[in-house]
C-alpha cells in the first residue's frame, strides 16, 4: 500500500472546483477515522505527487485527529493512501480522467459540456438511481444550488448536439442552446409545411426563386413590396446570438438582383402600380438607376425605416449604430398613393425575429396601406418569414409570396396560417 504524507500532494490550480463545505469535511474526516477507514485511495498522477481526484478526501485530513487504516493496514499520521494512473484498470482509469476533466478550468465550453455530461452517464451506468445533483455536488461541492444543477442537466441535454456544426462553432453555451432551440423549431416547421400543399388558401406561397416566376403572373400585381438581400455580406457574421442568415448576402448576389428585379416586377406588376422594395441606403442609389432604366418612376429620396434602438454597431470608436433601413418606392403609371404619409416610419425592431433579417408585419402593413385597395394583390419576392400575409389579411389583400429557403419558406408557411386563421 503506498501512502503520502498530505501536504506533499500537488493539487493543480487549474481545477474546478473551489468550494468544500466545512460540516461535511468534518463528516467525511470522521468516517476516516472508524474502524473500515479510508475506502479508496486518492488518485494521482505517475510522478506520484499530482492530484488527479480525490481533493474532498485530501481537504478532510485536515480535520482528521487521529490516524487510520486503509484496507486494513495502518497509516502513518498525516499520510493518505493513494495509487497512480498507471496502477488502474481500464474501467477506473476512465473514471479518473472524466473526474480530472470536470475539475479542470482551461477547457472549452464544448469540451466542458462533454466532460460533464460522460461523467454523469458513468456515474448512472454504475448506478440507476444517480441523479443529476449527485454529479453536481461532485463537480461543485455539497449543497450546490439549484443553478448549479441546471447547469450539469443543460450541459448533458446539450452534449447530444456537439456534433452539430451550429453547436460546435457556437462562442458559448447559452448561444449554442438558442441555435438548437431554433433548429428543432425550423425542423418542425418543415415537416409542417406538407401539409400546406394540400390546403386550400387565400394567399400563396411558393418555394422557389422568384426569378423563375411564370407567365401566368404577368400584369398581375397592385404593390409589390419586397426585401431582398442587400449585397452587405451580413451573412459572413451574425446579429443577434445564434441567429445566422442562411442566404447568399454578397455582392455577386446583389448585381444578380440589379439585372433581374426591376424586370421582374415591371413584368408582374399591373399598368399602374407601386413597388416598394427594402436596401441598405449604401445600395439605394444603384436601385434607383436600374429601376429608372427598365421604365419605373422611383420617388427620389428614399422612404427611412427608423427600428428603434435595435441595429448593428459596426465600428462604435469610430462612428455610430445603425438603426434605420431604406425602402425605395416607385411607380409604374398613375397609381396614386392613398394619403399624404411622411417618408419615415417609426416602428420598433423586435430582437427575438424568427428570421434574422426579418422585419415586423407593422410596417408591412404601414407600407402597404399607403398604396393598395381592398382586393388588390400584392406580392414579394423574398418573402423571407413571411410578414407580408398577416399584412395583406390587415389590408384586405391578397398576398403571393416566392422564398428559394427551404427553412425561411416554413416560416413563411407558418405566418400564412396565422394570417388566415388555420393555425
Amino acid at each position: 500500500m503506498k501512502q503520502i504524507h498530505k501536504d506533499e500532494v500537488i493539487v493543480p490550480e487549474t481545477r474546478q472546483r473551489k468550494q468544500f463545505k466545512e460540516p461535511a469535511l468534518i463528516e467525511l474526516a470522521e468516517s476516516l477515522q472508524k474502524p473500515h477507514g479510508q475506502l479508496n485511495p486518492i488518485i494521482l498522477r505517475n510522478d506520484e505527487r499530482t492530484l488527479v481526484c480525490g481533493e474532498r478526501r485530501l481537504r478532510a485530513m485536515a480535520f482528521v485527529t487521529k490516524s487510520f487504516s486503509h484496507d486494513g493496514e495502518q497509516l502513518l499520521d498525516e499520510h493518505i493512501a493513494y495509487t497512480t494512473l498507471g496502477e488502474l484498470s481500464e474501467d477506473q482509469l476512465y473514471e479518473a480522467e472524466l473526474e480530472e476533466n470536470v475539475q479542470r478550468e482551461d477547457l472549452t465550453w464544448q469540451e466542458r459540456v462533454k466532460a460533464i455530461a460522460e461523467l454523469h452517464a458513468f456515474r448512472v451506468s454504475k448506478d440507476d438511481a444517480h441523479t443529476v445533483k449527485a454529479t453536481a455536488e461532485e463537480i461543485y461541492g455539497e449543497g450546490v444550488s439549484g443553478r448549479k444543477q441546471q447547469e450539469v442537466q443543460k450541459a448533458v441535454d446539450l452534449a447530444a448536439y456537439l456534433n452539430n456544426p451550429l453547436v460546435l462553432y457556437a462562442q458559448d453555451e447559452k448561444t449554442a442552446r438558442k441555435a438548437i432551440k431554433n433548429d428543432l423549431l425550423n425542423r418542425e416547421r418543415i415537416k409542417r409545411v406538407a401539409a400546406l400543399q394540400d390546403e386550400e388558401t387565400v394567399h400563396k406561397l411558393m418555394l422557389a426563386s422568384s426569378f423563375e416566376t411564370q407567365a401566368f403572373f404577368d400584369n398581375m400585381f397592385d404593390v409589390i413590396l419586397t426585401d431582398p438581400p442587400y449585397g452587405i455580406d451580413i451573412h459572413k457574421k451574425d446579429t443577434f446570438d445564434a441567429d445566422t442568415h442562411d442566404y447568399d448576402d454578397s455582392d455577386e448576389a446583389f448585381q444578380t438582383i440589379l439585372k433581374a428585379l426591376p424586370a421582374l416586377a415591371k413584368r408582374t406588376a399591373k399598368p399602374n402600380a407601386h413597388l416598394y422594395c427594402f436596401c441598405d441606403i449604401k445600395r439605394f442609389t444603384e436601385l434607383f438607376v436600374v429601376f429608372e432604366l427598365c421604365g419605373w418612376r422611383v420617388w427620389p429620396r428614399p422612404l427611412i425605416w427608423d427600428k428603434g434602438n435595435t441595429g448593428s454597431y459596426g465600428n462604435i470608436e469610430y462612428g455610430f449604430r445603425s438603426c434605420y433601413d431604406a425602402i425605395l418606392f416607385a411607380r409604374k403609371g398613375d397609381r396614386k398613393v392613398n394619403g399624404g404619409y411622411r417618408d419615415v416610419i417609426n416602428i420598433t425592431q423586435k430582437t427575438n425575429h424568427a428570421h434574422p433579417a426579418g422585419k415586423p408585419v407593422e410596417l408591412y402593413t404601414e407600407l402597404l396601406k399607403r398604396s393598395v385597395l381592398p382586393g388588390d394583390r400584392v406580392a414579394d419576392f423574398f418573402c423571407g418569414s413571411g410578414p407580408i400575409f398577416q399584412a395583406a389579411t390587415n389590408t384586405q389583400c391578397i398576398a403571393y409570396g416566392w422564398e428559394i429557403n427551404e427553412k425561411y419558406h416554413a416560416m413563411a408557411a407558418e405566418s400564412l396560417r396565422k394570417a388566415e386563421g388555420t393555425d
